[in-house]
């Protein structure tokens, strides 16, 4: 009986801090998450700001959220990170939250077994720790794919160089010309084009690139593009040139690590597959034994 009390106090709590966070945070959830009062994360969005803000969570949590805001920089950028910092929290909190329902549930339902809802409450302190490494791996993977991306971006702004253009026409015919799907480095750079087609200066926009990148070696591009694109000709090419090796080599570097990770990631799978096989092969002899 106390868990279905448990349960419905739950819920009502729930209920209460949604509608008590409805009027305050709506317009936010509605703007940065993009949720509709359709959409069952949007009452559990509101209810989970509601709670953060009453126990006053980015005071008591400041340094795992920091930990948060940064790989929140790296996804998105410095302006929108703090946005999608607070996301984070209210999603995880709406999570943790309903993993504690459900739990409570499952306890009246098993007849008020209070193993369940201790199942529950440790599932529920994980649901952050998971959420974080899947953005900290989402951050990696962006990284990644940039670091593959930079060598081949170089390799054709040195051509167009090379052929009588400036660093900044070659950037701009660069990107222009980009066929790749979901680039990531190509997406930060579209955004580059687009300062410099509105006047922005040159260096601004690349300074502003790398800030947006996070990344030593998008750093070390654009320093040396910054501080050799005035002298152009062969003396630009040629340290373009000796970059481009550089990058290469990270490159090849990233390749031989994504092999390794490949390789010890097939370790469990082919263990399963070589006990299967044991068995279909030793089951057969058994039974025969035993008849």
């Amino acid at each position: 009986m106390w868990m279905l009390v448990l349960l419905l106090a739950l819920l009502i709590g729930a209920a209460a801090a949604g509608r008590a966070g409805g009027a305050q945070y709506g317009a936010w959830v509605r703007e940065h998450a993009g949720l509709k009062a359709s959409d069952p994360m949007y009452w559990g969005s509101l209810a989970a700001l509601w709670l953060m803000d009453r126990a006053r969570l980015s005071d008591r949590l400041s340094e795992p959220l920091g930990k948060v805001f940064q790989i929140m920089v790296g996804l998105h950028g410095a302006k929108p990170a703090l946005a999608h910092t607070k996301w984070f929290a209210a999603k995880a909190v709406a999570l943790s939250y309903g993993m504690l329902c459900l739990s409570a549930m499952a306890g009246w339902a098993a007849g008020g077994n209070a193993e369940m809802l201790a199942y529950g409450i440790v599932l529920m302190l994980f649901v952050p720790f998971l959420m974080y490494r899947g953005a900290a791996g989402e951050l990696k993977a962006r990284r990644r794919q940039m670091l593959i991306e930079l060598p081949e971006l170089l390799n054709r702004i040195m051509l167009l160089v090379g052929a009588g253009e400036t660093v900044p026409q070659a950037l701009v015919r660069t990107v222009e010309g980009n066929r790749t799907p979901n680039s990531p480095l190509y997406e930060e750079l579209g955004q580059t084009v687009q300062a410099l087609k509105m006047n922005a200066p040159f260096a601004k926009a690349m300074e502003d690139f790398s800030k947006r990148c996070r990344m030593q070696e998008v750093s070390l591009f654009t320093t040396t593009i910054l501080l050799n694109y005035k002298r152009g000709g062969d003396e630009l090419v040629m340290t373009l040139k000796e970059l481009s090796v550089t990058l290469w080599e990270k490159r090849k570097a990233q390749a031989r690590t994504l092999g390794e990770e490949a390789s010890s990631k097939m370790v469990f799978p082919m263990v399963l597959i070589f006990f299967v096989v044991m068995v279909l092969v030793a089951a057969p002899a058994l039974f025969m034994m035993k008849s």
